[in-house]
Formats: C-alpha cells, sequence, structure tokens
C-alpha cells in the first residue's frame, strides 16, 4: 500500500517547513480565537474530574450530531490562569472573550467550570446544564488512581506532589492541597472529598435548572442513559451510539481495588462523614464493616 504523501517526503526537506508549519499552525489558532463566535445558548455538563463527563458528552454529542469541546483548559497554556480564575482576579467572561472558538461548540464539557456555575448561568441565560455524579468513594479512588497515588496515607509527602509542578499538570497538585477551589481538610483525601461536595451542591441547590447523570446508572445501560439525557437536553438523538460507547476517553482506573483497602479504615471514614449527608441524596449508601465493594 503506498504511503501518504507526507511519509515519502525526505527529512532534509521537512525539517526547515517545520518552524513555517508551526508558525501556521499559531496563526490560525489565533484567527479562531479572535473571530469565533461564542454559542449563545450551549448545553454545558459539568462534574468532577473522573466521573465519567468526557464520555458522556462525547456520546451525547455523537447522538445529538453536534458539536463538542473536551477540556478545552488542557489547551490553554497561558500561566496561573486558574489560580486567577478561582481567586476571582480574571472574571470568567474575560477568559471566554480571550478563547473564544473554546466556548463556540454546541457542547461544552469542562470540569473546572463546575465550579463556576453561577457565572456561567448568568452569562449563559439561554444554556442547559447537565450534571454527572459519581459515587464519591469511586470517584476519588479513580482520581488518585490516575495520579498513581495511594488513598490511604494520612500525609501526602512532597516526593507525591512534586511530579505536578509543570503547567500541564499544575492543576492536580494544588487540588490536592485544597485549592481551586479554596477547600479545608486536615489531609488530601479530606479535601478532595470537600471538592465532591461542592461539585455535588451544583445540582442539589439548582435541581429545576441542572439535568443529573449518576454514573452508576450510565454504567448500567449506556445507550438508554445518553438518549434519556439527549432528549432532557432538548435534542432527539439521530445516531446510533452502540459502537462507541466503550470507547475510553480518560485512562481507567483499577476498580478491583475494594474502597476499605485502598483507602484504610480512616481516609474511609473521612469520606464517608464529610460526603455522607449528600451521599444519601444521590442514593449512595454507606459502607459497613465487612464492605468490599
Amino acid at each position: 500500500m503506498a504511503g501518504k504523501i507526507k511519509d515519502i517526503i525526505p527529512e532534509s526537506i521537512k525539517q526547515p517547513l517545520r518552524p513555517l508549519q508551526k508558525a501556521a499552525s499559531q496563526l490560525k489558532t489565533s484567527y479562531l480565537m479572535k473571530f469565533s463566535r461564542i454559542h449563545p445558548a450551549p448545553v454545558i455538563i459539568l462534574g468532577n474530574p473522573k466521573s465519567g463527563t468526557s464520555a458522556i458528552a462525547a456520546l451525547v454529542g455523537r447522538a445529538a450530531g453536534k458539536t463538542v469541546i473536551i477540556d478545552m483548559f488542557h489547551l490553554i497554556k497561558e500561566p496561573n490562569f486558574r489560580e486567577l480564575l478561582y481567586s476571582g482576579e480574571m472574571p470568567l467572561r474575560d477568559l471566554m472573550e480571550r478563547y473564544k472558538f473554546y466556548f463556540s461548540t454546541e457542547i461544552i464539557k469542562e470540569t473546572h467550570l463546575t465550579f463556576f456555575y453561577a457565572q456561567l448561568a448568568e452569562y449563559f441565560p439561554q444554556a442547559k446544564f447537565a450534571i454527572v455524579v459519581r459515587d464519591p468513594r469511586a470517584n476519588i479512588r479513580s482520581i488518585l488512581n490516575r495520579l498513581k497515588i495511594p488513598g490511604n496515607l494520612e500525609v501526602l509527602p512532597d516526593s507525591y506532589l512534586d511530579n505536578f509542578n509543570s503547567v500541564e499538570v499544575k492543576g492536580w497538585r494544588l487540588q490536592l492541597e485544597g485549592k481551586l477551589p479554596d477547600v479545608p481538610g486536615a489531609n488530601y483525601i479530606e479535601r478532595m472529598a470537600h471538592r465532591w461536595n461542592i461539585a455535588a451542591d451544583v445540582y442539589l441547590q439548582h435541581p429545576d435548572k441542572v439535568v443529573l447523570m449518576r454514573y452508576e446508572d450510565f454504567m448500567q445501560d449506556k445507550v438508554g442513559t445518553i438518549g434519556k439525557l439527549t432528549r432532557q437536553l432538548g435534542w432527539e438523538p439521530v445516531n446510533d451510539i452502540s459502537d462507541r460507547v466503550d470507547v475510553q476517553y480518560q485512562p481507567r482506573g483499577d476498580r478491583s481495588i475494594a474502597w476499605r483497602e485502598f483507602f484504610g479504615a480512616e481516609n474511609l471514614r473521612r469520606i464517608e462523614t464529610i460526603c455522607g449527608d449528600r451521599m444519601q441524596q444521590f442514593n449512595y449508601q454507606p459502607s459497613s464493616p465487612d464492605t468490599s465493594t
């Protein structure tokens, strides 16, 4: 089979072209950011990280035939913009005006936006919102699996935090330290539990304005729940998604590790104490001493 044209161009020719290609790409990006039109009535899908938001947003977009952007914060290379947003020094409106293209799609999914619901609702009075909620014990375990951090430590050593100093992953460090947004907590597990609470409250405080999907319900019937959510958001499914529901959109955690084994008794108690009231409202039951979920 013949290769692509770019595969047969000699390296001696490709090398001088790379700076031009990079400049052209930067020019295109700059044009899109400046002249794109922010969508006036997007569907905005929220949730804590590692709660299934990427897969669900992509599948709704596929089912409805709509444009989707996922995790645009990872695409923004501006240093410290997260800290400026969460501190209030930079209004979310300013970020959107600066990166219009990232807010031009029909579906917007970015977990950080969960913590700016009030600003989003004000800026987008015609938007529709959905949130994905996952059992906090499974959610926090999945995040820590992703970061390769154990869940049973009393204090998280700096040797773990030092893995998250670069611009691309600094956000994880700040969350582990109880920032983005600022939350209380004696250790990293308590901070993550408080952060889960804030995300959960977006639905609990606005149940008439935010459509809820539990991750566990999605896992039980992926095609059915995506079809239902698509209709709740005002669209009729037009595409079959049955061949897409098992695509892995984010690195998968190890679900085989029991909560008590992963967190240890004390850290598991911390999560269930901090999140307990909200867990019950989402029908997540506390564990018992012999639980191996």
